[in-house]
């Protein structure tokens, strides 16, 4: 559990970073476009259309950047294959040069302003990126041999000559190698196996283009105008085409390379449970309800890049024309205050309408379950759902009657450490309960809760103080305070707190989201960094303090519009130096 905040904050950076910085060549009037080698059956695709400002993401970023965990390292320091020293050999170059912007530029030949995208031909992945100084990227990859014993194999396709790393060539036939090659300023790397053809590698290396491209399919454009998204930024995943490739044995190329592995390894029939007439049409058909998950930015100002500053806002959006569970899902919404709108310490929501909660779900389940299937998979999940019958929620929703959404703010806390152990001692913040009518359910849980029995909660508005009655922990110096403002039950403390308490007194309820969090772990981790190093573990000191320095927002939100379901993710992420 030590690493669990550590990596949930790099991995969310990392991430959002990935995403953004996957970018394909551009377009333009006089050159090919990159797009004319991705084949347009591809499963997935990302790329932009703009340069991504690369080294004032890795600056602005820098505090990001971790060290290579030493457990890692005496594990790898171990290995005494040859392969395994070769890509240990890689994996610390990465972390040695991921502490300066510049050395990590240097480290592996990457400008100031970078391209890249990320696609597959069947199921060969591709990455391509532009690189400023080949010798660079010849250099790492020199170094590692050196380090490890393990050499290329120079080979070429065309007049392009490329490395190839044979990690496996054994006597049932079965290959597999990692392939790099550099091409008028782009570095290649991909995958060659037993199972495709020289062809596939020349459209990997981009030296042949497949029979349909993804520029002729004008898949990237359709999706920007779908969407509203802007051309600097389009990613996606193509359920569809993964149905295909399960279900056919050749209705792309996915499918056809499937086909040819199983039989390669002596299993032609690997897939007979869904590559039949009934799970193909079937499968086709859930498919083109839910055809795709999209992702993008859908203005110039969310993208915002600076070396002080990183700012990043993307949708991503699970497409849906199952009109029955999308009206099902958008009854459910309930409602997500306001307060929760900006990034807090820490922020969590939850919008579900409670009286619609047993009739919308009743509606998703019996959509589970027309038709019948005869696609074996599909009965055995469909006899599965069958059973778990969603009336049982009728006892809950008659205690919830009347709930939209419950909130929870902490935007402010304190703690002190001088003494055995950490003391709370100071909090601002708010929890909120919105119903249609919160006096009556505040007055039916006093029977489940005696020390609430005897409160009368005002009408007006006006708090009383919890702690009176509800006595509270020595080490927890708040005083929590209890209110009815307007359609919003609140506990409230401190004068923050009060002042979100009185702003929701205004709030009519409304059927606006599903989900919302935010975290801003500057301010939560470091009034937790003392309580750290009371626990006497160096490592997870260090970790902490690493953490300290992050001065990062985040915010997930997750709601419905008319596309489909919509995931909205935003990273504001500062330099070090920066207050």
């Amino acid at each position: 559990m030590r690493n669990v905040i550590i990596a949930g904050a790099v991995v969310a950076a990392g991430a959002v970073g990935y995403i953004l910085t996957q970018q394909d060549g551009g377009i333009s009037a006089t050159s090919k476009s990159p797009l004319a080698y991705v084949p347009a059956d591809t499963v997935f695709f990302s790329g932009q259309l703009e340069p991504f400002p690369l080294k004032n993401y890795l600056q602005s970023t820098s505090s990001l950047q971790a060290k290579a965990p030493q457990e890692l390292l005496d594990a790898l320091d171990d290995e005494t294959d040859p392969k395994k020293r070769f890509f240990t050999s890689l994996i610390k170059a990465y972390f040695d040069a991921a502490g300066s912007p510049a050395e990590f530029q240097k480290t592996f030949g990457l400008p100031d302003e970078l391209r890249m995208y990320v696609y597959a031909v069947g199921f060969i992945p591709v990455i391509r990126y532009e690189v400023t100084d080949a010798q660079g990227l010849w250099a790492a990859l020199d170094k590692a041999e050196q380090d490890s014993g393990f050499k290329h194999e120079l080979r070429s396709s065309g007049d392009l000559q490329y490395r190839a790393y044979t990690l496996e060539n054994n006597e049932k036939g079965e290959k597999f190698e990692v392939l790099v090659a550099f091409e008028d300023g782009w570095a290649t790397w991909t995958i060659n196996t037993h199972v495709n053809d020289a062809k596939t590698i020349d459209i990997a290396l981009a030296q042949a283009e497949p029979e349909k491209s993804l520029q002729q399919a004008g898949t990237v454009e359709q999706i920007a105008t779908q969407h509203g998204f802007i051309n600097n930024y389009i990613s996606y995943i193509d359920h569809q085409q993964l149905v295909t490739a399960f279900t056919t044995e050749n209705g792309n190329t996915l499918a056809s390379m499937l086909t040819q592995a199983m039989t390669a390894s002596g299993d032609p029939d690997g897939l007979a449970d869904v590559r039949n007439p009934e799970c193909q049409s079937e499968m086709a058909a859930i498919a083109a309800n839910w055809p795709r998950t999209v992702i993008g930015a859908r203005s110039a100002d969310d993208i915002q890049i600076t070396p002080e500053r990183s700012f990043m806002r993307v949708s991503t959006v699970v497409e849906s024309k199952n009109k029955v569970v999308m009206d099902a899902l958008a009854s459910l919404q309930g409602y997500i205050p306001s307060y929760l709108n900006d990034a807090q310490v820490f922020g969590l929501g939850v919008g579900i309408d409670a009286n619609k909660l047993g009739t919308g779900l009743s509606s998703i389940w019996s959509n589970m379950l027309e038709p019948t299937y005869k696609c074996a998979p599909l009965a055995e999940m469909q006899a599965g759902v069958q059973q778990a019958n969603p009336a049982a929620l009728a006892m809950f929703t008659g205690m919830a009657q009347g709930v939209k959404g419950i909130g929870a703010a902490i935007q402010d806390f304190s703690l002190k450490t001088e003494g055995f152990a950490p003391e709370l001692e100071s909090l601002q913040g708010i929890v909120s309960l919105s119903a249609d009518n919160p006096k009556v359910l505040f007055d039916m849980a006093k029977s489940f809760a005696p020390p609430l029995a005897a409160i009368q909660l005002p009408q007006d508005g006006t708090a009383i103080d919890l702690s009176t009655m509800v006595p509270m922990p020595p080490e927890v110096n708040v005083k929590p305070m209890l209110a009815l403002k307007g359609q919003h039950l609140v506990i409230f403390a401190g004068e923050s707190g009060q002042a979100l308490a009185d702003t929701l007194g205004s709030e009519q309820i409304s059927g606006n989201g599903l989900l919302n969090f935010s975290m801003d772990y500057k301010k939560m981790l470091t009034p937790l960094l003392p309580v750290m190093e009371m626990a006497a573990d160096p490592e997870l000191t260090e970790q902490m303090e690493t953490l300290k320095n992050m001065d990062m927002k985040v915010k997930l939100a997750l709601n419905l519009q008319s596309q489909g379901i919509e995931l909205n993710t935003e990273m504001d992420i500062k330099a070090p130096s920066q207050k």
